[in-house]
């Protein structure tokens, strides 16, 4: 009978246990296919973000440049000027004491000897018109010696480039460019100077900046901005040895290589132009977050997994409560195993938390910890948000380097967070980004959080800060909002007012409020932009260019249009946002496709805007050059360049041209009399039309001197066989007056508006 009695209680048993023991297999292999697809998942996110860093990087690397260039001969013109002004006050003031020439040119020289610009490394220099150097402070052995036939590498003679400058061109002064030897070295590099003749002795005087100088800056610049995206550049010129590259090549780096270290992954690309390779990494700790983001939204499901799973295991052991009395110790020890690995996960999840949470320098709430305690704020009491940002924070960081610059911000944000503790115990500090904290407060009145910030920032200006023995003290400014839907907007937007008008704090008032509804505009304008590129809504409209002897079409400009909801945009709406997203070469592409279509369609003649930002990209140049092969429309096609934009870019317009002259394609030069109006760059460039600004043909019936000044411009073009076209000829009278001058092709809305569809 015992043994009869036991065999379905061992039998129930066993599937209990077969049971419990699929429950647990379950939950584990759930688990870890979860982990799984999340690492998966966030590793191909991370993968594509560092990819989109370093392309945007490599985008500003080349902006930066630009705009170092020219703001360098900026300075440079200054310098000289400033130079020369020097030289003619003390020419002045002896000539007035009747000194001698020698002890004239003796106090020239040693006035300007030390005359240094670029943070010392910019200097100025004296030639005589003959060639002989009259100064050159980091050079002296040269001084007396006579450079009249010294040429640089590429065979260009330097000085009698000067002379030419200084002699020839208007107000005798200009730039120059060719290769010399950097300071205090023999090796070469590329640099432009600004001269400019000092009459009374037939001297030119100049100053001048290196491509190195240019890169030290744009470097320095980037790796500023990049720290908090933590952006990297290895210069591969540097003798330092890179441990990172020692076992890439050139060719893998040139595709882009990702790499994984102890506690970093990146993303590395070679940057060709400068040896530079251009990278982005994430921290392990970063990665950490990431997970955490995506675990947390299935700890919910994974919780009540186990909880149904509890419940159903407590109703088997009640059910077998008899039959399982002699197992309890090992369904305990299972159970209690299951509990452990919960406060485990539990654990894992809060540290997690704590990290996503937390800024990794100064050990305050981070950006993210900001939104989620916004979600938590009572709306009924006051609310306020200042943001606190250090006014001379870049100066600091350049000064000192990234690592004191963290210890600055450690410092700083301790203080602050002492300092709005002490007067309000339920305000809240964070740090936002780089040089940027916040302060949030509720239930306080304006005034009284006007008061407190004030306070705050007394207390930090007065702190004493302390680096490498060097004392200073910080300048602190803030922007305020009150607005809960949008304090961090609003608060930014205030402290950048405040910048503007050198105050220590401003609130967000009715004034911003219009600039921010501004910033919506230009973000739905940059939206509509994105969707027009993905929906191909950009659209040519064309408008005739006219051979005003014989009235008939010459060929069509294709002007830019973007297809809108409520409506077509001119570039006027939408030009100025798309420069700004680093969309205008995608919109510049999609218009010249359309429009390259359209003239194999038709077999016209069309004219199509370029920006220096579609010619100086060799992706750009190159889809260019394939579509005129592909269309055979390479004769047909004439590329315009504004005036301001092709000179001063002229090496780069000159490269364009030659690419596309090879294959029959025409180049006119747009907007000319509204910029440089340069004629030497015209006769160097030689395009084959000048489009003659309409700002002065739309005056010509008012003033003759606009009309003694475009009657020039078209004898200089005819002597040059450069054709001319006049715009904005909006009435018959300017289409009389420009034909009488000479001019060869009128465009303007008397002879035909912009249209979609060419009309015969």
């Amino acid at each position: 009978m015992r043994e009869r009695s036991l065999t379905p209680a061992l039998y129930t048993v066993a599937i209990i246990v077969g049971l419990f023991a699929l429950v647990i297999f379950f939950y584990l292999f759930y688990k870890g296919e979860v982990n799984e697809a999340i690492y998966t998942s966030v590793l191909t996110e991370v993968k594509g973000k560092l990819k989109e860093t370093v392309a945007s990087y490599i985008s500003m690397v080349e902006k930066e440049e630009r705009l170092n260039w020219e703001d360098s001969k900026k300075k440079i013109k200054e310098e000289v000027e400033n130079a020369w002004g020097v030289a003619n006050s003390i020419y002045t003031f002896c000539r007035a004491k009747r000194c001698s020439d020698a002890l004239t040119k003796l106090l020239i020289k040693r006035a300007l000897k030390n005359y240094r610009f670029f943070d010392g490394k910019g200097y100025i220099f004296i030639d005589s018109i003959h060639g002989t150097v009259i100064l050159n402070p980091l050079f002296p052995e040269v001084e007396g010696k006579n450079l009249w036939n010294t040429k640089d590498p590429t065979g260009k003679l330097v000085h009698r480039e000067f002379e030419r400058v200084a002699l020839y061109w208007p107000g005798n002064e200009g730039f120059v460019e060719y290769l010399w030897y950097k300071p205090g070295t023999k090796e070469i590099d590329r640099k432009i100077s600004f001269v400019k003749l000092f009459k009374p002795y037939n001297w030119i005087i100049g100053g001048g900046v290196y491509q190195f100088q240019i890169r030290e800056r744009v470097k320095e610049h980037i790796l500023t901005i990049g720290k908090s995206f933590n952006a990297l550049i290895l210069d591969l010129e540097q003798k330092k040895r890179w441990e990172l590259l020692k076992d890439l090549s050139i060719e893998e780096l040139q595709r882009g290589v990702f790499l994984k270290t102890d506690d970093r992954f990146y993303f590395l690309k070679y940057y060709p132009r400068w040896h530079w390779v251009i990278g982005a990494f994430i921290t392990n700790n970063e990665l950490l977050k990431h997970i955490y983001y995506l675990q947390n939204q299935f700890l919910t499901r994974t919780n009540k997994s186990i909880a149904f799973t509890s419940v159903v295991i407590l109703a088997i052991v009640a059910i077998s409560s008899g039959a399982l009395f002699n197992y309890s110790r090992t369904l305990k020890e299972t159970i209690g195993e299951l509990v452990r690995r919960k406060r485990e996960l539990l654990k894992l999840t809060r540290r997690l938390k704590l990290i996503a949470y937390k800024d990794d320098i100064t050990g305050l709430p981070n950006r993210k910890k900001l939104f989620e305690d916004l979600k938590k704020v009572d709306l009924t009491r006051n609310v306020h948000f200042a943001l606190v940002n250090i006014r001379n924070f870049r100066d600091l960081n350049e000064l000192f380097g990234f690592e004191d610059g963290n210890k600055i911000l450690r410092n700083f944000g301790q203080n602050l967070r002492k300092a709005v503790k002490r007067r309000c115990k339920e305000c809240l500090v964070y740090r936002i980004r780089g040089d940027k904290f916040g302060v949030l407060a509720c239930g306080l009145n304006d005034a009284g959080f006007m008061e407190l910030l004030k306070k705050v920032i007394g207390f930090l200006e007065a702190h004493e800060f302390e680096v490498n023995d060097l004392k200073f003290k910080l300048d602190v400014v803030a922007g305020v909002s009150k607005n809960p839907d949008n304090l961090l907007i609003e608060a930014e937007i205030a402290e950048e007012e405040a910048k503007r008008r050198n105050l220590t704090i401003y609130a967000f008032d009715s004034e911003l409020q219009k600039i921010y509804q501004q910033l919506e505009e230009n973000l739905k304008v940059a939206i509509l932009l994105k969707e027009a590129v993905e929906k191909r809504m950009v659209v040519p409209y064309f408008q005739p260019i006219v051979e005003l002897k014989s009235g008939k079409v010459f060929e069509y400009e294709a002007l830019m249009r973007i297809k809108a909801p409520e409506g077509v945009l001119t570039p006027g709406q939408f030009l100025g946002v798309a420069k700004k997203i680093a969309i205008y070469g995608k919109l510049s592409r999609a218009l010249l496709e359309e429009a390259f279509k359209k003239c194999a369609e038709k077999g016209i003649r069309v004219s199509v805007n370029l920006s220096t930002e579609d010619i100086s990209s060799r992706e750009t140049v190159e889809w260019i050059v394939s579509a005129l092969k592909h269309y055979d429309i390479a004769e047909k096609v004439c590329f315009e360049v504004v005036e301001t934009e092709a000179f001063s870019e002229l090496k780069i317009l000159e490269d364009f041209y030659f690419k596309v002259k090879e294959l029959g394609s025409y180049l006119a030069i747009d907007d000319f009399g509204s910029g440089y109006s340069n004629y030497e760059y015209l006769a160097t460039v030689k395009p084959d039309f000048v489009k003659i600004d309409g700002s002065l043909i739309s005056k010509i019936p008012r003033s003759k001197e606009v009309e003694k000044l475009v009657k020039h411009i078209v004898a200089f073009c005819k002597d040059l066989e450069i054709k001319t076209i006049a715009e904005f000829v909006s009435n018959e009278e300017l289409y009389a007056k420009v034909l009488s001058l000479g001019v060869d092709y009128g465009q303007g809305y008397y002879f035909g508006k912009p249209e979609p569809e060419i009309r015969p």
